[in-house]
């Protein structure tokens, strides 16, 4: 699992399962606090049989609460990167467990994709479920530059993304709490032709086929990967006016389900949070997903990006936007992250950000 030993060892696999992380019940008791999970959902039985994690019938739908309060509760962020005195981020599950619980019912702060997916994947290992971790790679139609979209739309990065598999009864599920808006903010199946609504009216797809990047000469003989589309506009209108479907599927990320290590993690977390190549390197970030007033639907999101904070009642693309605030200094954009995400950067944070991308 993403967990990185301390001091001048090599990050590695515990090779006695004893010894992998995991939290104390005390411990998921301060995470569920932390992640505001209603009680109804903490009578679950698994919380008293581990065993039942397994299972579509009790893990799977404790999995699937637990998911979408996080991604609610937990930002998608990168402040680490700009604001903190080291510039570096953890993937120990120690400090990972300090920061996103611990301190997190402070100071608000969360993470990027395997921070956030290292320390979920361990949360719901330390009850009991069967969690592999994996990883993908983000299309550049996900870029935030629109001159990349345009120009490399049908390629993507290297392995930059980190993602759990959870198994129950036999089949793999996708849990993904670590891409903000641009992610399902649901589990979904392993399954090839997956196709369901997420955040409506958007789209999910999963399927078993080849990247258009691949070495072979044809088609047919190239390697296949898992992708995951979306589809933000399902609908369109027809010549007569009615609706029909558009079915314009957008790449954001393929993957596979060989498991990656914490020293696979390592390199990179490394590069993007150092590489100028890593929008993440110049961009700051704050992101939380918002649900309707049952709590049982993801229905858009609020994204601090630089200077402007934007509300989107629906997708990511094709859902209603509007600006809710806007700052032209340092302080209001530490105010902002104080007021609208709950986050609360500390003195010495404060301090310590970046002249690159400080504002005035």
């Amino acid at each position: 699992m993403a967990h990185t030993t301390s001091g001048n060892r090599q990050a590695q696999m515990a090779i006695n399962s004893e010894n992998r992380p995991k939290y104390s019940d005390d411990q998921l008791q301060t995470y569920f606090k932390r992640i505001k999970i209603p009680h109804k959902y903490l009578d679950s039985p698994v919380l008293s049989d581990p065993s039942l994690a397994r299972t579509k019938e009790h893990g799977l739908p404790l999995m699937q609460a637990l998911a979408r309060y996080h991604v609610c509760n937990v930002p998608f962020e990168n402040l680490e990167i700009h604001y903190s005195k080291h510039k570096s981020m953890s993937l120990n599950m120690d400090d990972l467990y300090t920061r996103f619980a611990e301190r997190g019912l402070k100071y608000g702060r969360g993470g990027r994709c395997m921070e956030n997916n290292g320390f979920f994947g361990t949360v719901l290992r330390s009850m009991g479920y069967d969690v592999r971790n994996c990883a993908g790679r983000v299309s550049r139609m996900m870029s935030p530059n629109a001159e990349t979209r345009e120009q490399q739309g049908q390629t993507f990065d290297g392995w930059n993304h980190m993602l759990n598999l959870v198994r129950f009864d036999g089949e793999w599920w996708v849990v993904d709490v670590g891409m903000g808006a641009f992610g399902p903010n649901m589990p979904y199946p392993l399954r090839d032709g997956f196709e369901c609504e997420s955040i409506a009216p958007r789209r999910i797809r999963l399927q078993w086929r080849s990247i258009p990047e691949h070495a072979a000469e044809r088609e047919e003989e190239a390697q296949k990967l898992w992708c995951y589309d979306v589809c933000f506009q399902p609908w369109g209108a027809g010549e007569e006016g009615e609706e029909v479907r558009a079915d314009e599927w957008v790449p954001v990320v393929c993957f596979t389900e060989t498991e990656f290590l914490p020293q696979d993690y390592e390199m990179m977390l490394w590069f993007t949070s150092t590489s100028p190549k890593s929008f993440f390197t110049h961009m700051v970030l704050c992101m939380k997903m918002t649900l309707d007033e049952e709590g049982e639907k993801v229905v858009g999101d609020v994204t601090l990006g630089n200077d402007k904070v934007r509300k989107t009642d629906g997708p990511m693309m094709g859902g209603k936007k509007e600006v809710i605030r806007e700052m032209k200094t340092e302080k209001e954009r530490v105010d902002a992250l104080r007021e609208i995400f709950g986050v609360e950067l500390t003195e010495e944070e404060r301090e310590n950000v970046r002249p690159e991308v400080r504002l005035q």
